[in-house]
C-alpha cells in the first residue's frame, strides 16, 4: 500500500505543470535573477566571497553576500537556482532536477535549524563558486516549481545529501555517520546506474605513489616493505569501504578515496609488477539520493515528491508560509 504524503500546501505542485505555468515561472524567476546574476558577476571579481543566509523582517530566507566589493542580499531561491546549475547535470530530467532543488534547499534549512533550534537566523556559508553556474530555463522552472519546498522528517529539516552514481544502491546512514539519528538514510536499489558512463572505471598507479599517498595521510612512514596482503579492508552492506587498516594505521574510506584520487570509495585493490590497481564502482560518497538514479526514476514519469520519497522513506515535504 503506497503510503500518505504528509505534504503541508505543496502537492498541487505536481497537477499544475502545463507547459504554460513552466514557461510562465521560468519567465518570471529569470526576470528576478538578472539584475542580481549582474550585481553577483562585479561582486564576484577579485575577491573571495562569504555568504550569510538569514531571514528577512517578513520571514523569507536571504543570502547576505560580502565581498571585498561590499555586500548585497539575494534571495535564497536566487542563491538555489545558481547552486542547482552547478549540482547537477542540465541534460537530466525536469522531476530530476527538481527533487535537487529541494535537497539543496533543505540542507540551507537545516544547517539553520541545527544553529538556532528554528529555521531562521544567521548562517555564514563559503561558497567561491557563487555567481559562476550556467543557469538555463531548466534550472530556473526547477527552482520556481518548488519554491519553498524543503524535506523534513519528525517536524524538523531533514539530513538530505546527494551524489552523482552507485554501485547499483546507496549507503546505509548508521553504516556510515555511524549513528542511528538518521533512520531515513536507508539503503535502496538503483537499478539502472550500471547504465551511468562512469558507473565503472579502473585507476592505476605506481606502488611508491600509492605508498607515498598512504605514509602522508597516516602521517608516518611505514615499517619496512609494503604488503599488500597485511592492509586490511571493512565493508560496509552496500559494499564501500568504510575503513582501511596497515601497521595500526587506520583511514576512512573516504579519506583513502581522497589520497588516491578515486571516484568512489566503493573499490577494489591488485598489485601487479610494482602498480597499484583500482575497479572503482560509481561517482560520490554513495548517501541519499543517486543523481543518475533518480533521472531514471523521472524517465519513468515518476515525479520529484515520488523520487525523495524512494530514497528518503518517512520523510515529508513542507513549505514556507
Amino acid at each position: 500500500m503506497k503510503k500518505t504524503r504528509v505534504f503541508q500546501n505543496v502537492k498541487n505542485t505536481r497537477i499544475v505543470s502545463s507547459t504554460f505555468v513552466r514557461y510562465l515561472g521560468t519567465v518570471l524567476l529569470f526576470l528576478f535573477l538578472l539584475p542580481y546574476i549582474i550585481t553577483t558577476l562585479f561582486h564576484n571579481i577579485g575577491g573571495e566571497d562569504q555568504e550569510t543566509i538569514g531571514w528577512s523582517g517578513q520571514g523569507d530566507i536571504f543570502i547576505e553576500n560580502i565581498t571585498a566589493a561590499g555586500s548585497e542580499k539575494i534571495p535564497l531561491e536566487i542563491y538555489l537556482t545558481d547552486k542547482l546549475s552547478r549540482a547537477i547535470s542540465k541534460e537530466y530530467e525536469p522531476e530530476a532536477l527538481k527533487a535537487q532543488a529541494v535537497l539543496i534547499r533543505t540542507a540551507v534549512v537545516e544547517q539553520l535549524w541545527a544553529k538556532n533550534g528554528v529555521a531562521k537566523g544567521e548562517l555564514t556559508l563559503q561558497d567561491e563558486e557563487y555567481g559562476h553556474g550556467k543557469i538555463t530555463d531548466a534550472f530556473a522552472e526547477a527552482v520556481y516549481s518548488t519554491a519553498g519546498v524543503y524535506l523534513t522528517y519528525q517536524g524538523k529539516p531533514a539530513k538530505a545529501p546527494y551524489f552523482a552514481v552507485s554501485n547499483g544502491q546507496t549507503r546505509q546512514g548508521a553504516e556510515v555517520l555511524g549513528q542511528e539519528e538518521y533512520p531515513y538514510l536507508v539503503s535502496v536499489i538503483c537499478g539502472r546506474d550500471f547504465l551511468a558512463e562512469k558507473y565503472s572505471g579502473k585507476v592505476s598507479m605506481e606502488k611508491s605513489e600509492f605508498i607515498e599517498a598512504w605514509e602522508k595521510a597516516a602521517g608516518k612512514p611505514l615499517e619496512g616493505e609494503f604488503d599488500l596482503n597485511k592492509m586490511t579492508v571493512n565493508r560496509d552492506t552496500s559494499g564501500y569501504v568504510t575503513r582501511i587498516t596497515y601497521e595500526n594505521n587506520v583511514l576512512s574510506g573516504e579519506e583513502c578515496r581522497t589520497i588516491w584520487r578515486l571516484d568512489s570509495a566503493c573499490f577494489q585493490i591488485e598489485e601487479e609488477n610494482q602498480k597499484i590497481n583500482f575497479t572503482v564502482k560509481g561517482v560520490g560518497h554513495g548517501l541519499g539520493m543517486s543523481q543518475f538514479a533518480a533521472n531514471e526514476m523521472a524517465k519513468g514519469e515518476s515525479d520529484y515528491i515520488e523520487i525523495l520519497e524512494y530514497f528518503f522513506p518517512d520523510t515529508q515535504l513542507s513549505k514556507f508560509e
